[in-house]
C-alpha cells in the first residue's frame, strides 16, 4: 500500500491510500481513481488510456486504403473464361499489384509496430501484439526499422523531415501526405517551391503508371 496526495475534484484533498495496481498495469500506466459518492470509499482504479495522434492514424488508414486498392487490382476476373487468349498484360498488372499490396501491408505493420512499441502511452501489451503476428516479444522490435521510427518522428514533428517519410514509408508518395497535418502541408509547400525538388511516387502510383503503359502498348498493337 502507498500513500499519495491528490486534488482531483472527485477525490477531494489530502492523503489517500492507493491499492497496488494489478500486474497487467505495472508498466508505467497513469492511473485515476473513483470514490463512492456516499461513503467516500476508494473503489477502484481506471487506466488513463492514451490517444493515437491524428497524423499516425491517418497514415495507417492511407496504407490500409493503398493495400485495398492493390488487392482489388489482383482480381482474377481478368484472366477468367474458357477462351484461349494472351494473358501477359493481365499477368504483369497482377504481379505489379501484388508487389504494391505487399509493400503497403509491410509498411502498415512496421508503422503500427514502431508506434505501439516506441511511442504510445501507456504501453500496450507488446507480448500479445507480437503473438497476434505469430512472433514473440523479443522479436517484436525487429518487425520495424530505425527508418520507420524516424518516419513517425517526422509525422509528429512541427518541422517534418520529408526525406524520412520517403525512405521510411515507401508505399506512400509525396501527394499522399497532403492534409495529414498542418506542419506537413507547410513542409510540402516549402519543398514544392524549390525548383530542384522532385515529388516521389507511392507504390500504387507506380503500379498505375505501369498499367497505363501496358494498356497504351496494347492499344498500339
Amino acid at each position: 500500500m502507498s500513500e499519495a496526495k491528490t486534488t482531483h475534484p472527485s477525490l477531494g484533498e489530502g492523503p489517500i491510500v492507493l491499492p497496488p495496481a494489478p500486474s497487467s498495469h505495472r508498466n508505467g500506466d497513469a492511473l485515476s481513481f473513483e470514490r463512492d459518492s456516499a461513503t467516500g470509499e476508494l473503489l477502484t482504479f481506471i487506466p488513463a488510456w492514451g490517444v493515437v495522434p491524428r497524423p499516425v492514424r491517418l497514415v495507417l488508414q492511407l496504407l490500409q486504403e493503398r493495400a485495398a486498392d492493390a488487392v482489388a487490382t489482383m482480381n482474377t476476373a481478368k484472366i477468367g473464361g474458357g477462351e484461349a487468349r494472351d494473358h501477359d498484360a493481365s499477368f504483369i498488372e497482377m504481379s505489379a499489384a501484388s508487389e504494391a499490396a505487399d509493400r503497403a501491408t509491410r509498411d502498415y505493420r512496421s508503422l503500427f509496430n514502431a508506434y505501439t512499441h516506441k511511442f504510445h502511452q501507456p504501453k500496450p501489451p507488446i507480448g500479445e501484439l507480437a503473438a497476434a503476428q505469430g512472433a514473440i516479444t523479443q522479436s517484436f522490435a525487429k518487425r520495424y526499422t530505425p527508418k520507420t521510427v524516424a518516419a513517425i518522428e517526422a509525422l509528429l514533428s512541427t518541422e517534418p523531415n520529408l526525406d524520412a517519410l520517403r525512405v521510411g514509408i515507401r508505399a506512400l508518395g509525396f501527394e499522399d501526405y497532403r492534409g495529414v497535418s498542418e506542419p506537413l502541408d507547410q513542409a510540402m509547400s516549402t519543398a514544392e517551391a524549390d525548383p530542384n525538388f522532385h515529388p516521389w511516387p507511392g507504390a500504387m502510383e507506380k503500379t498505375e503508371r505501369l498499367n497505363r503503359a501496358i494498356r497504351s502498348a496494347d492499344d498500339e498493337l
